[in-house]
């Protein structure tokens, strides 16, 4: 069902059709993706995997994902349908990708769906498939032949660089309004085993770790990933030696860095036969170890983890950063492994679970992230506080998050688990964080906009402020409102009760009514909550309620003695 928006909704703003290639540029304290010259973040969504399979439903796809108030979708393009005999590629699949973006006015990431999709090779084609020899398959330690493609197939490889430069040469002529603006080649690579038993790679295990690698750890050793420091620093720091001589057998670590540089070198060289044709800004994704101590094996082997952030580094230039899928319930940790800015490892989130939208704001306002993309974004239609969530933060949140990127004066909170309680300190300012309704979402943005002055965002919880330096601070005023075509408008002042006479700021949230009618659902703003969660109506319409995040301008002074 799609979303439309009544009082004061605004439409996203309309696409470039110059301005270059999309690109990354670093800064100082980040990293930005640069589309149609501009800055540009991504409030995204990612589609279910065989979406894009067929132009009716895909079309369909991108109206749901539009009524999500997106302004990205990540969408996946099959080798097996792509090149579905060898040498002869179907370019339809692109045809209707860059259509419906156009028709949505949505900028789309790329999945290359080739070799490994979640460590397998189910969207190999079948040519691919069929031929064991020439494209042999993983061995486990018993001898078994696997499912998955082998990293050591160099047929599999220069076959898969080849249908993907091939796929970016007609992105580069068709896609003239450079509506594909990234690339992500592979989908949570890896083994599920603790290393490929096959002829070949065994032969590699007993070689020389690669010299590009040890001078890599030479030039970094305090700076490298802890699992990986210590592996190398218990076996005496060696500058050469086999896999197993420099990083020892313990929880299969030579196995798993062996295995990470052969899936690292395999992907880059897909990237950069791609990055030959279209320079575009790529990168790879990571299925995540989901226990402390988790084996390489039982998360697919060689995958893009944050232990093996280093090896990727040193083997493969041409991927622009890793990225985590999450689905585990430590997002904000997990943020923090992958927002590596002195590794040159901006945050982007392709895929996470779809349960709270506030996940959006933490990782573009924290760890100031390229993007955020909940998955299944279609399936999420009907999700009323999602939609109107995701409406805030893309139409009047973005520019404010753009501005205060890299300057020091922009955190988030976001409530995890039983959490209670929170503390943010910004400059000199502390601020103390209580969650209202333990049992909703709770997550916002608080941005310093002057030396006593504060922008909040959010949904689900109160704050005191107060000092680092001990002064007594109170509440002076507090605006309730929102940003109208980028103006700021004032919808109430709060005090008296609203604060506890200057004690707290309460960011209760905005309130909206839906009605459902026919396969259209219209939200309304109501400046008044009412208290009615579902109520029928004539003609056999249904009106609900719902919350999105709320905005407040919030001014500090200090109360002296």
């Amino acid at each position: 069902m799609c979303m439309l928006l009544e009082a004061g909704a605004q439409k996203a703003a309309p696409r470039g059709s110059g301005g270059g290639l999309p690109f990354l540029r670093a800064r100082a304290t980040h990293t930005e993706l640069v589309v149609d010259g501009k800055p540009f973040l991504m409030v995204a969504g990612e589609l279910h995997n065989s979406t894009s399979s067929a132009p009716a439903y895909f079309r369909e796809a991108m109206q749901h994902a539009k009524s999500m108030n997106v302004n990205t979708v990540i969408a996946s393009v099959a080798w097996e349908q792509f090149e579905p005999q060898e040498g002869r590629f179907d370019y339809s699949f692109i045809d209707f990708i860059l259509k419906s973006a156009r028709e949505q006015q949505l900028k789309i990431v790329l999945i290359w769906f080739a070799t490994w999709k979640n460590g397998e090779s189910s969207y190999a084609p079948l040519w691919v498939k069929a031929d064991t020899k020439r494209f042999f398959r993983i061995r486990n330690r018993s001898g078994e032949t696997m499912s998955a493609i082998s990293p050591f197939c160099t047929a599999a490889m220069e076959a898969d660089a080849k249908a993907f430069a091939a796929l970016m040469a007609y992105i580069k002529a068709k896609d003239t309004h450079h509506d594909i603006i990234m690339m992500q080649p592979e989908n949570e690579a890896g083994a599920f085993s603790e290393m490929d038993y096959n002829e070949v790679a065994l032969k590699k295990y007993g070689e020389a770790v690669p010299q590009q690698l040890v001078d890599y750890l030479v030039a970094n050793r305090d700076g490298l990933e802890p699992e990986l420091k210590a592996a190398w620093n218990q076996n005496g720091a060696r500058r050469q030696g086999t896999w197993a001589e420099l990083f020892g057998g313990q929880h299969y670590d030579a196995q798993n860095f062996f295995m990470t540089w052969q899936y690292a070198t395999f992907m880059n060289e897909v990237c950069r036969r791609g990055k030959q044709v279209l320079p575009l800004p790529m990168y790879v994704n990571a299925w995540l170890v989901q226990f402390p101590g988790e084996l390489p094996g039982k998360y697919p082997n060689g995958g893009p983890v944050s232990r093996v952030l280093d090896i990727y580094r040193a083997a493969a230039p041409a991927i622009d950063f890793l990225a985590p899928d999450i689905y585990l319930p430590n997002f904000r940790e997990v943020c923090r492994m992958y927002s590596r800015p002195s590794k040159k490892n901006p945050l982007f989130i392709p895929e996470c679970e779809r349960t709270n939208p506030g996940k959006a704001y933490y990782a573009l306002a924290e760890h100031d992230a390229l993007g955020f993309g909940p998955f299944g974004i279609e399936s999420l239609a009907s999700d009323d506080a999602y939609a109107l969530s995701f409406r805030i933060l893309r139409d009047e949140l973005l520019p404010q998050i753009q501005a205060h990127r890299g300057t020091g004066k922009m955190r988030a909170i976001l409530k995890e688990g039983n959490e209670d309680t929170a503390s943010v300190t910004i400059g000199s300012s502390r601020l103390a964080i209580e969650y209202l309704d333990k049992g909703k979402n709770a997550y916002g943005i608080i941005i310093q906009t002057g030396n006593d002055e504060f922008l909040v965002a959010g949904i689900n919880f109160r704050v005191a402020f107060g000092s680092t330096t001990g002064k007594k601070v109170v509440i002076g005023e507090v605006q309730e409102g929102g940003f109208e075509q980028g103006r700021w408008v004032v919808h109430r002042y709060l005090n008296g009760d609203e604060t506890y006479h200057n004690t707290f700021l309460f960011a209760r949230g905005r309130s909206y009514s839906v009605r459902a009618s026919g396969g259209s659902r219209v939200a309304t703003r109501k400046m008044v909550p009412l208290p009615v969660l579902h109520q029928h109506l004539e003609a056999g319409l249904v009106q609900q309620q719902t919350e999105g995040p709320g905005i407040y301008r919030v001014k500090i002074y200090e109360l002296r003695q």
